[in-house]
C-alpha cells in the first residue's frame, strides 16, 4: 500500500485537542507525548474491559511490547510512534514489514512525527486510511466509539457515521414532472425511492438518476441490436446545420389534493456504496429511474432534455417547487418536509451522464455533481467523426437499442397492454432519426449534447474517468471539463482503469474527499477544504496519485512517421473477416501484434514526456476509392509494469460504510508486467476530414491532408520508451465492418504524430 492523502484538512494544535476530546480521547496539551499516546491507545481499545491485554499484544519496537514500554521510562521516539501508528492502521509487524523506517518511506506515510505538537500527529492518524480501506476514525465508529444518535458529529471537517442505518425510513413517492412525453394528455409521474435516517435534522440528499435501478429488458435489447457488417456509405457533399436550442423550461401544476405521509415502502433497490457511506453520515439517498421505467409514466426519450427535466423535477420537489403523490392515483400529495433541499448527484455511466445533464439546467438546490464516467454528448458515445462507432465492448448497440433495454415500463403487463403500440411508433421514429446509414451529426444529436449548455452550470463539478474507458471514452470528461465556466469549482480524478467506480480503492481517499466537500457544500460547515483541480493516477508508479493544474496542455511534441509510402489494405480473406466479426477480441489481439491489415510505426522517445490532452495525427494520404475510413491507435509498447484496467480485491469486505452496514471489498488496480497499453485511439470517416459539420467528397487516388485528434489522456512516458502507432481501416469492435476491396496509401514523409503536454 502507498498513502495518498487529499482529504486531510490541516488545523491548529488547539483545534486538534478540541476535536480529539469531543470524541472522548482524554488527551491534553499539558501532557507529554508519551502520556497522550497511552491515553489515545486505551481509548482506541474501548471494546476491552482490561486494556492492558491489547497493549501487551502490540509492539513498541521489535524488542518491547507496548504495555512494558508505557510502564518504563523509555522515551517516545519516531520509531515507536511509527510502529504504533502502523499497527493502528492494520499493518502487522513481521508480516507486512520488518523494518519500520523503510516501510514508512516505501508507503509515503503522510504523518511526520512531531513530539512538540504530538496531538496533531494523533489527529491526522485518526483521519488516515487503514490497509483495509477505512480511516481509523471510521473504523472506531463502526465498532461503536460514539452512539448512533441521529445527530451530526464532525471530525476534521467531515460528517461522521452517527446515523442509525438499522432504522432507515424507506418510502416511495411519485413526482409529477410537468411533461407529457407519451402524449397521453397527462403529466408524467416518475417513481422515486427514498432512504433516510429517522431524525429531526434537515437532511441533504444524494440523488442517483439511473434508468437501470428497477430492472431492464435484455430480451428487447437483444432483438433490437444492429448488424455491424455492411458497406460504408458514400455521402453527398454538403454542410450540416444545427441549432443550439435553449433548454426547455417546465411549468408545474399546483395540486389541491390533501397532504399526507408516503404510504408505499420497499425493502431493497440496487444501490451505490458511496451513497450508503453518506447515508450513515446524514445524507438521505434518493434513487429515481425516470421516464418510461418500471411503475413510472412516459416514454424513455434517452438523453434529451425531456428525460433530464423529469429528473430535475425531483430536485424541484425537494425544494417545494413541484408536487409528489403517494400513488399514481394522485389523491394525496407528499411534502419533502424532511430535507434541506440541498442535493448532490452521484453514479457512473448513465448515472453520471444524468449528473452532467442536470448540472446544465442550473436548477436551484443542486450544489454538487459527482459524475463518474458520464456521457457529455450522446453523438460522441454512438458516433465519431462521421461514423457509426459502437461503445467499447458493445458492437451493434445504438441509442434505440439502449432505449429498449431501459424501457422497463413494458415489464408490467398492464402497461405493455395500454402503451406498447404507441411506444413502438415512438421507437421507430427514434431509429429513423438517429440515422445509422450515414453516421452524421444532426439536430437529433445536438439535442442530446450537454457540452453546448455547459456554460450554464452553477454547481460544483467532480468528474472521474479512466484512461482505459473505451465505453464512455475520455473525450466526454475532457470536453465537458474544458467547456465549464471559469467561475465555478471543477475537479477531475483521472485513473488508469476502465469503466469502473473508484470510491473503494485502497490507494486514494476519494470517499473521504467527497465527505469533506459535501460537508462543506451541503451541510454548511466552513471546513476550509480545497480539492486540487486535477488528481491523476501516475501510470508509471504503483499506487501514486499526482496533482495537476489542468486537463490538456497547450504545447505539442512532434514525431515524424518516417519516409516513403505505406499501404493499408481494407479487404480481408473471408475466413479472417468472419473470425474477426465473430469475436472482435481476436481482431484486437492480432492488431496489437501487427498481424492485421495495418501500418505499424514504432517510435522511440528521446526525452521524458507527460502527455496531457489529445494526441493529434497530421497525415497525407489517399484512398483507392471515393470513400474510406481510418482507424488509429497509439500504444505504449514493450514489456514493463503497467496498471491492469480492472481493480482486484485487496481486502474482502474490508470497508464498513457505517456500523456493520453494507460492507464492501477494498479494491485496487493491479500493477503488473504487460506487453503494451493503449494510450489513445480514434476513427474517422474521410468524408468528414474537414470537421463534423462538413461532408466533403473523396476523390479516388487523390492526396488529402487530414488532421485527426485522438482520445485525450494523461500519460507519463520516459526517455527510451517505445510508442507504437497503428493505422488501419475497419475496427471490428467499433466501426462498420465493410470488407470491400480498397486501400489507403500514406505518405510517411509528410505525416506526423503530435503529443500534447503542458
Amino acid at each position: 500500500m502507498r498513502f495518498n492523502q487529499f482529504s486531510y484538512i490541516p488545523l491548529s494544535i488547539q483545534e486538534a485537542e478540541k476535536e480529539l476530546r469531543e470524541l472522548g480521547f482524554s488527551v491534553s496539551l499539558e501532557k507529554s507525548a508519551k502520556a497522550n499516546l497511552e491515553d489515545f491507545l486505551r481509548k482506541c481499545f474501548f471494546q476491552y474491559e482490561d486494556r492492558d491485554i491489547p497493549l501487551a499484544n502490540w509492539l513498541a519496537d521489535f524488542d518491547t511490547d507496548l504495555l512494558t514500554f508505557f510502564q518504563s521510562d523509555k522515551a517516545l521516539t519516531l520509531e515507536v510512534f511509527y510502529m504504533v501508528a502502523l499497527q493502528l492502521l492494520d499493518f502487522i509487524p513481521h508480516v507486512d514489514f520488518e523494518e519500520v523506517n523503510t516501510f514508512i518511506e516505501k508507503t509515503a506515510f503522510p504523518i511526520a512525527f512531531q513530539e512538540e505538537e504530538f496531538l496533531l500527529n494523533l489527529h491526522q492518524l485518526l483521519a488516515t486510511r487503514q490497509k483495509t480501506g477505512m480511516t481509523l476514525i471510521d473504523k472506531l465508529l463502526s465498532l461503536g466509539l460514539l452512539p448512533a444518535d441521529n445527530h451530526y458529529h464532525y471530525f476534521n471537517g467531515k460528517s461522521l457515521a452517527s446515523f442509525d442505518t438499522s432504522q432507515i425510513i424507506r418510502e416511495v413517492v411519485y413526482v409529477e414532472t410537468g411533461l407529457d412525453s407519451d402524449q397521453d394528455g397527462k403529466k408524467d409521474l416518475i417513481r422515486v425511492h427514498i432512504l433516510r435516517p429517522q431524525t429531526d435534522q434537515a437532511l441533504p440528499t444524494t440523488l442517483t438518476a439511473s434508468p437501470y435501478h428497477q430492472g431492464t429488458n435484455p430480451v428487447a435489447n437483444d432483438k433490437k441490436m444492429h448488424k455491424m457488417e455492411g458497406l460504408l456509405s458514400s455521402k453527398p457533399a454538403h454542410k450540416i446545420e444545427v441549432e443550439v436550442k435553449p433548454i426547455p423550461q417546465v411549468a408545474y401544476s399546483h395540486s389541491q389534493a390533501p397532504q399526507g405521509p408516503a404510504s408505499e415502502t420497499f425493502t431493497h433497490i440496487a444501490n451505490y456504496s458511496l451513497n450508503d457511506y453518506l447515508l450513515a453520515r446524514g445524507f438521505a439517498n434518493i434513487y429515481v429511474s425516470g421516464l418510461g421505467t418500471l411503475a413510472s409514466e412516459g416514454f424513455m426519450t434517452s438523453g434529451d432534455y425531456q428525460q433530464v427535466n423529469a429528473f430535475r423535477a425531483v430536485i424541484d420537489w425537494l425544494n417545494g417547487r413541484a408536487v409528489a403523490y403517494t400513488s399514481p392515483k394522485r389523491s394525496t400529495q407528499v411534502l419533502a418536509d424532511w430535507t434541506s433541499g440541498k442535493v448532490v448527484t452521484t453514479g457512473i455511466s448513465y448515472l453520471g451522464t444524468m449528473s452532467n445533464a442536470l448540472a446544465t439546467t442550473a436548477v436551484d438546490g443542486l450544489e454538487v455533481i459527482i459524475a463518474e464516467a458520464g456521457i457529455s454528448s450522446w453523438y460522441d458515445y454512438y458516433r465519431e467523426n462521421g461514423l457509426v462507432s459502437s461503445p467499447g465492448g458493445y458492437p451493434g448497440e445504438d441509442l434505440d437499442v439502449l432505449t429498449e433495454y431501459t424501457y422497463s415500463r413494458n415489464l408490467l403487463g398492464g402497461e405493455y397492454l395500454r402503451s406498447n403500440q404507441t411506444y413502438q411508433a415512438f421507437l421507430r421514429q427514434m431509429s429513423q432519426d438517429l440515422d445509422r446509414d450515414k453516421g452524421d451529426y444532426s439536430q437529433f444529436w445536438q439535442d442530446r449534447n450537454y457540452v453546448s449548455h455547459a456554460k450554464e452550470v452553477k454547481a460544483q463539478v467532480i468528474l472521474t474517468h479512466g484512461s482505459q474507458d473505451w465505453n464512455v471514452k475520455p473525450l466526454h470528461a475532457y470536453q465537458f471539463f474544458k467547456a465549464l465556466p471559469s467561475n465555478i469549482d471543477k475537479h477531475l480524478f483521472f485513473h488508469n482503469g476502465m469503466h469502473v467506480y473508484m470510491n473503494n480503492w485502497q490507494s486514494i481517499d476519494f470517499r473521504e474527499s467527497m465527505n469533506a466537500l459535501l460537508t462543506q457544500k451541503l451541510l454548511g460547515q466552513a471546513n476550509g477544504f480545497q480539492l486540487p483541480r486535477v488528481i491523476w493516477q501516475d501510470n508509471s508508479q504503483e499506487q501514486v496519485w499526482q496533482r495537476l493544474e489542468d486537463f490538456g496542455g497547450s504545447h505539442y511534441r512532434t514525431l515524424d512517421l518516417g519516409h516513403g509510402q505505406a499501404i493499408i489494405e481494407n479487404h480481408y480473406q473471408e475466413e479472417d473477416f468472419e473470425r474477426y466479426a465473430k469475436d472482435f477480441n481476436i481482431f484486437k489481439a492480432q492488431l496489437f501484434k501487427g498481424k492485421a491489415n495495418q501500418i505499424t510505426i514504432d517510435l522511440t522517445l528521446e526525452e521524458d514526456l507527460l502527455v496531457n490532452g489529445r494526441p493529434r495525427l497530421k497525415l497525407r494520404l489517399k484512398s483507392s476509392r471515393a470513400k474510406g475510413l481510418l482507424s488509429a491507435q497509439v500504444l505504449d509498447f514493450g514489456l514493463k509494469k503497467r496498471y491492469k484496467d480492472v481493480p482486484s480485491t485487496k481486502e474482502a469486505r474490508g470497508i464498513d460504510n457505517g456500523r456493520n452496514y453494507v460492507r464492501e471489498n477494498c479494491l485496487e488496480l493491479p500493477f503488473v508486467e504487460t506487453p503494451y497499453r493503449v494510450i489513445s485511439k480514434a476513427v474517422l470517416n474521410l468524408q468528414n476530414r474537414q470537421g463534423l459539420l462538413s461532408i466533403d467528397d473523396v476523390q479516388a487516388d487523390q492526396w488529402m491532408t487530414i488532421q485527426l485528434d485522438l482520445q485525450p489522456s494523461i500519460y507519463r512516458l520516459n526517455k527510451g520508451n517505445q510508442l507504437r502507432l497503428v493505422l488501419y481501416t475497419t475496427d471490428f469492435e467499433h466501426t462498420i465492418r465493410d470488407n470491400s476491396d480498397y486501400q489507403l496509401t500514406l505518405d510517411l514523409r509528410q505525416s506526423q504524430l503530435l503529443l500534447p503536454y503542458d
